[in-house]
């Protein structure tokens, strides 16, 4: 599938480059037909037939210019508007003469052109005067067909006869010409109608289309009031542009003068500024909406640097157009920048194309949809406007406007996915959420577990030997034996030692630094070793595996650290052993910590109520590990613990 969408980039990225070797240029034709009359029959009568004036200083008026001589031809003054429209003002004069009682309504068809103007001189020095052309507003004496069709009204009174001068102004290099021609009103009823019924189906796309966009300009306002994202702004203002755009092309058909009909200078100032800037406001879209600073900060410098450029362009082109406007340069111009500019993007697209992102998918199709129409669209309006060949097409803007209701709907698409991903990813944070909150709850439950026993570990070992303490003193005040005395003090001692034991105890199983399960061995080696020393045992403290890694719950670790206390005290007082020691190993986060001795050992058959052994038992079952003791008479005993752990 890469390898096709490889092949698709380069084949519309050949046709680009294959565009940008043409220069955009107007060419007129070269045939020139007469003056064509269309209805009146003999009441209209041309008197005089066109003759030209070719006015190389533009300076000439009707007032200095109807005393000279139109000594070219009609075929000299079109060749010359043909190779240079734009280098001098053209005049064309005939003369006209109505033959009816009544007056006759005219209308004036001179082609495309950016100024015409004309003036009937009547025989008595009358002039009437009628300006037009596509870069002046509509003429307020124009009906809505004459508008429609681009032609010009004129009225010759009964039996009024004179000349009819035409001028004619190019600014541009964009025009069609080849004659005058002249129609009663149903010559030109009858030609807006067949022209309306050849164009009703081209005409019901564009108009889908306005509202199409414009229901979607409304959606994604709304959704920037909703979500507050940058993007949307951005791709509004894409829309925006885009619909000022097709709405310059196509004002005159809606029939309504909002914005061109009005300012038609602006479809030539503005008319590649709504081509580049979408391009701007679209790769700003991109850039927000894939969020690329963070997720692909390569392409993002690109793109960005892509922006910068193009905002330079259309300051650049707009002061081309009003120095020279020479719309045959800046088409060309436009031309080479927009191979450039897609020569980047598909590069750009076949980078984050293998990234494999689902919705980088989404933004790609859209791309390559609004690139292809808009290539398309080029092409073919270059072989229609200026190679003046009939594809048959009714509207070539067609083939944008469908590449960008196809990007529409990826974007739209997009978007859907995207939300159902940040949907997806909000219920992820919910239930981790959720799942932290249980936990932190348990952790809750957990330290008031460790308070609570905290405080009964001080109310009943510590109070209770603080209590042992209180009634011994008292004795030893009271008892005047001098013995008793002395034994009284020394239980007292005995208390305080052990009450001092079980404080450090408690202090030393609460400091968080000593959760590590060296820290613990550390504490127990030291305990161990200064009791085996103290009775002569011979013993072995060996670690199996290296543990640093290892940490422990306060409450295991306290729970530990007492099972092996309790061991080992059982093994120093009971078992009158010679040999002895501790094996501490972890696999599989299984740590297993085992006392052993060569005692005598007892049966294990028998009652743990004494010995500690229930205790541990106990704070084994607290910590779901395993505790198992294997012993005999005469055979030793080894207790071995298994607690199941978690690593760093």
């Amino acid at each position: 599938m890469r390898k096709r969408l490889t092949a698709y980039l380069f084949m519309i990225l050949s046709v680009s480059f294959l565009l940008s070797s043409c220069c955009l240029q107007a060419e007129g034709g070269t045939e020139n037909p007469p003056l064509a009359i269309n209805g009146f029959g003999r009441a209209l009568r041309i008197t005089r037939p066109i003759s030209g004036l070719v006015d190389s200083s533009r300076s000439l008026e009707l007032s200095n210019i109807r005393d000279l001589v139109f000594g070219a031809s009609y075929e000299q003054v079109a060749r010359q508007i043909a190779d240079a429209p734009r280098s001098a003002d053209f005049w064309l004069k005939c003369g006209l003469e109505n033959t009816d009682d009544s007056p006759l309504d005219l209308s004036l068809d001179a082609g495309n052109l950016n100024y015409i103007d004309l003036f009937f001189v009547s025989a008595d020095g009358v002039v009437q005067e009628v300006r037009g052309g596509n870069l002046r507003p509509d003429n307020p004496g124009s009906s809505y067909v004459q508008k429609q069709m681009g032609v010009l009204p004129l009225r010759l009174g009964a039996h009024q006869a004179g000349e009819l001068f035409v001028k004619i102004r190019q600014r541009t290099d964009e025009y069609d010409f080849s004659g005058i021609r002249i129609y009663d009103p149903q010559a030109v009823n009858d030609a807006f109608i067949a022209d309306a019924r050849n164009s009703h189906q081209s005409s019901i796309f564009p108009l889908l289309f306005q509202g199409f966009l414009i229901c979607q300009l409304l959606y994604v306002i709304f959704q920037w009031m909703i979500i507050r994202r940058k993007e949307y702004l951005y791709y509004f203002f894409y829309l925006g542009v885009i619909s000022l755009y097709f709405l310059s092309k196509q004002e005159s058909f809606y029939g309504v003068p909002l914005l061109f009909s009005h300012y038609p200078l602006l479809r030539i100032y503005l008319g590649k500024t709504m081509l580049i800037l979408p391009y701007f406001l679209y790769f700003r879209f991109i850039r927000s909406f894939l969020d690329m600073p963070v997720n692909y900060p390569r392409v993002n410098k690109w793109i960005r640097g892509l922006e910068y450029f193009l905002l330079v362009y259309l300051l650049f082109d707009l002061g081309l157009i009003l120095i020279t406007f020479n719309r045959g340069l800046q088409t060309l111009l436009y031309t080479i920048i927009l191979g450039f500019v897609f020569l980047i993007t598909t590069g750009l697209i076949i980078y984050m194309f293998r990234r494999g992102q689902p919705l980088l998918y989404y933004v790609i199709s859209g791309s390559l949809f609004v690139a292809t129409g808009h290539i398309l669209g080029l092409v073919f309006s270059y072989l229609e406007i200026v190679r003046h060949l009939d594809l048959g097409i009714p509207n070539v803007l067609i083939f944008s406007q469908v590449g960008i209701v196809l990007e529409i709907v990826c974007f739209t698409a997009g978007l859907s996915y995207k939300s159902h991903a940040a949907e997806k990813e909000k219920i992820r944070s919910q239930e981790n959420l959720i799942e932290q909150l249980k936990a932190n709850e348990i952790l809750q439950s957990n330290m008031q577990h460790i308070r609570n026993k905290i405080a009964r570990d001080l109310h009943d070992d510590i109070g209770s030997t603080l209590s042992s303490i209180s009634i011994l003193s008292g004795l030893a005040l009271r008892e005047k034996d001098t013995d008793q005395t002395l034994g009284a003090m020394s239980e007292i001692k005995a208390s305080s030692i052990s009450l001092m034991e079980k404080m450090d105890d408690i202090v030393w199983s609460i400091n968080p630094r000593n959760d590590t399960l060296e820290n613990l061995l550390m504490r127990v080696r030291h305990f161990a070793t200064t009791l085996f020393e103290a009775r002569g045992i011979e013993y072995k403290i060996i670690i199996e595996d290296p543990l640093d890694q290892v940490r422990l719950p306060m409450d295991f670790r306290q729970h530990i650290y007492l099972i092996l206390k309790e061991a080992i005290n059982n093994l120093i007082k009971y078992s009158e052993a010679t040999e002895a020691g501790i094996r501490v190993g972890c696999h599989q986060q299984v740590l297993t910590l085992s006392v052993w001795d060569n005692g005598q050992g007892f049966d294990t058959d028998l009652s743990f109520s004494g010995n500690g052994l229930l205790s541990m038992k106990n704070r084994a079952a607290l910590m779901q590990a395993e505790l198992v003791i294997r012993s005999g008479r005469g055979q030793g005993t080894e207790i071995i613990l298994r607690v199941t752990v978690e690593s760093e």
